[in-house]
């Protein structure tokens, strides 16, 4: 990890140093931090590995410094300043350009000579792949996709025909980009006939993608995920979603087809969204959430979540729900 003074984290954050001259070398918890790393503070809850802290430099809010005796930085908001700090000391694996014997790349392919393709790579036909790409083993990619530079694309990703991807993206292991939407109709005889899902996956740049997490491509038009979104493990997103910027998933969501998230909205994990609603910007949705209906409402918090009770009790409960009056009826 790179050396860092503290003026000069002081200045990557916008901060206020006590010790300029003071250098680190790493990042690390409060329980594990030694002299050599800076550390954070953001919760009065962790006073007490605070005073037992052993980290030469700690980031922390002014108003907290009655609480640390040693070398501070001070800045508005420690965990932001964690996050940029992090990214900061981050080992960066040099890009080896090249491709493993084993890899295939199919016919009319454009592919920076900058690029690196690992082990039992599958790239098909009219592929472009933009400079400082990496593609890990056994990633199989189909025909017609595009792929911006600088992103990253882990081990046992499948990435369907026609998607595009945009740059500085990244991509976790086994995620599955472009598959078939759930599409079904059923005929008088009650079995269902698939529809051909012929649209595909759009992704802007500075996107996040976790493992096992599922994008079905559109029946028709594309599903979008737009620029600036995160998304977590073991999320699945129905065909001809779109999920517009700076929007962050948590683990396990389920998105039905054809739904509209907002801009910088904020979706715990395991909450569901049912298909064809819209989700207005700036929106919260607590972990287990299940939304039924459309929110219009900028800026508000959605919880539908109880706690867990005994299931004798849990029905008395939902019983006692049902009498109250008006709760239903009021607007989203």
């Amino acid at each position: 990890m790179p050396n860092a003074s503290s003026k000069e984290l002081a200045n990557l954050l916008n901060g206020v140093s006590t010790h300029p001259q003071l250098v680190v070398n790493n990042i690390s918890s409060l329980t594990s931090a030694d002299s050599n790393s800076v550390s954070f503070y953001s919760d009065k809850k962790l006073k007490d590995q605070l005073r037992t802290c052993k980290a030469g430099l700690m980031i922390m809010r002014k108003e907290d410094s009655g609480d640390w005796a040693g070398p501070s930085l001070y800045v508005d908001d420690p965990y932001l300043a964690f996050a940029i700090t992090a990214n900061f000391f981050k080992k960066r694996v040099n890009i080896v350009a090249g491709q493993h014997n084993s890899a295939f790349v199919g016919k009319n392919s454009k592919i920076d000579k900058n690029v690196y393709l690992g082990p039992y790579v599958v790239i098909k036909e009219n592929i472009i792949i933009g400079k400082l790409v990496t593609i890990d083993a056994n990633t199989t990619i189909g025909n017609n996709v595009s792929i911006g530079s600088g992103t990253r694309i882990h081990s046992q990703v499948t990435i369907g025909d026609n998607v595009k991807i945009g740059s500085n993206c990244e991509i976790f292991p086994g995620a599955a980009i472009g598959v078939d939407g759930f599409g079904y109709s059923q005929d008088n005889d009650n079995s269902w006939i698939k529809i051909p899902q012929i649209g595909s996956v759009i992704i802007s740049d500075n996107v996040d993608i976790g493992s096992n997490t599922t994008i079905d491509r559109g029946t028709l038009d594309d599903t979008f995920i737009k620029s600036g979104v995160k998304i977590d493990n073991q999320v699945q997103i129905g065909h001809n979603c779109i999920i517009n910027e700076n929007t962050i998933i948590a683990g396990c969501v389920g998105i039905a087809g054809s739904a509209v998230i907002g801009k910088n909205c904020k979706i715990g994990g395991a909450a569901m969204i049912l298909g064809h609603l819209s989700i207005a910007e700036n929106t919260t949705i607590s972990p287990g959430t299940m939304i039924t209906k459309s929110i219009t409402k900028e800026g508000n918090r959605y919880t539908s979540i109880t706690p867990f009770l005994e299931h004798k009790e849990w029905l008395r409960f939902s019983a006692n729900i049902k009498k109250l009056d008006g709760i239903n009826d009021k607007k989203n």
